[in-house]
């Protein structure tokens, strides 16, 4: 498996992968009329019109094809907005990989500390932030495409554990 910048070229497939992993998580947290359709158009408008920014960080995980993706904005604390594997890629490390390269990369850029929101049922995912040393802080209803859902902040004040962690 390879990580690397994403590019241009890489867009459709980060979106395709987006979609997948939310219909595969989030079917118990997001209403299932979402999930079956309009899902679809928002990830790939939102992937199609994406701006990145100078000091932002989107990579992507490749094995053959891509398999995972993970984007931080940088604007200007590092916010890391997506982390995501394909269903079937799962339990394979990956998402492991992608956080060490994101983490690495936002040292190397001088950033000490991070954050993401999760959803606050997506239970799975918040025991693998706390694994990386993530920290729960408070908890927030998110506006997600029209729809009201409990949300957790997890945060890194050292980013550089994930850099080390094997």
């Amino acid at each position: 498996m390879n990580i690397r910048q994403a590019t241009q070229s890489d867009l459709q497939d980060i979106a395709a992968i987006h979609i997948e992993s939310w219909k595969d998580s989030y079917p118990d947290i997001l209403p299932a009329e979402f999930l079956a359709g309009q899902i679809d158009g928002e990830f790939k408008r939102h992937w199609n019109e994406i701006q990145i920014q100078e000091g932002d960080i989107v990579l992507v995980a490749e094995d053959n094809s891509l398999v995972g993706f993970a984007a931080v904005w940088c604007r200007p604390d590092p916010f890391i907005d997506n982390l995501h594997v394909r269903p079937s890629w799962r339990s394979k490390k990956i998402g492991s990989s992608l956080m060490k390269a994101l983490a690495t990369e936002l040292v190397r850029k001088g950033h000490k500390a991070a954050f993401l929101w999760v959803f606050a049922g997506n239970e799975n995912a918040i025991r693998f932030y706390e694994r990386l040393g993530g920290f729960g802080k408070e908890q927030s209803i998110k506006n997600v495409f029209g729809y009201d859902v409990l949300s957790r902040k997890i945060e890194w004040n050292d980013l550089s554990g994930i850099c080390e962690d094997e």
